[in-house]
């Protein structure tokens, strides 16, 4: 049986992919011709690993990549595998605070891609999705990462909601992002040591179990005409407050 082989671009996926080992690697294709100094160090970095590294074409790396956002590099690999929650339980701290984020369906991978950017760049410990109705870690959502799906920890679950009991377990506090009126202003949300955020599906937000299972409830408060912002903005702007802000 072949094995399954996909297609990374752009020169931060390609660059995170090659220094992450977390992937099986095939080969290295680039723009012949092409005098983008950030090519150096994934070419060379290609070759350190013995990898196959071939010139070609614009067209080609289109035909490869299915994309114009290419940057003139693109990558074969087997996919990216996710963790297992115990795994997630492990992964080290960036910072003072531990912090989880929950992805409750989110199914588009560019929403994906940017939550794991910005959880990877405010400190996160790691993301958490379901196995089922969730964005898969194709090249898409590691574009929109920037590459940060590749180094940052993301674990698969059967169910979220269990998931979410054994988490409270190992001493998260669960905070859920809800526009319901019993939700409370981001400012008056109950910091913790361990937290999970858990953000919902783009157009039906958190399922009712999923919202069950949190400790509270919090909403971004806006002042403009918009009722609600895009997951992936509200995710960055939960983030930021949940990491920065030291507990009374």
């Amino acid at each position: 049986m072949a094995q399954e082989v996909e297609v990374l671009y752009g020169v931060a996926p390609v660059e995170a992919a090659l220094g992450a080992g977390r992937r099986r690697l095939v080969r290295l294709w680039h723009k012949e011709g092409g005098k983008n100094p950030r090519h150096v160090e994934p070419i060379k970095a290609a070759r350190r690993a013995k990898l196959e590294v071939r010139p070609c074409g614009s067209d080609q790396l289109f035909k490869l990549t299915g994309s114009k956002m290419h940057q003139g590099l693109a990558l074969e690999c087997g996919p990216l595998e996710p963790l297992g929650l115990e795994d997630l339980l492990t992964a080290p701290a960036q910072g003072e605070r531990q912090l989880i984020v929950a992805l409750d369906q989110i199914e588009d991978p560019q929403n994906l891609g940017a939550i794991a950017r910005s959880a990877h760049f405010l400190g996160a410990q790691g993301l958490l999705v379901p196995r089922s109705h969730s964005a898969p870690l194709s090249p898409t959502a590691v574009k929109a990462s920037a590459g940060a799906l590749e180094t940052c920890p993301l674990a698969e679950v059967g169910n979220l909601a269990e998931a979410l009991e054994r988490l409270k377990e190992a001493g998260y506090w669960v905070l859920g992002a809800s526009l319901d009126t019993e939700s409370l202003p981001l400012a008056q949300a109950l910091l913790a040591e361990r937290m999970v955020l858990v953000l919902g599906n783009e157009g039906e937000g958190l399922r009712n179990l999923t919202a069950k299972r949190c400790d509270q409830l919090v909403r971004i408060e806006g002042s403009g005409a918009v009722e609600s912002m895009n997951v992936s903005a509200s995710a960055a702007i939960f983030l930021h407050h949940f990491l920065t802000q030291k507990a009374p």
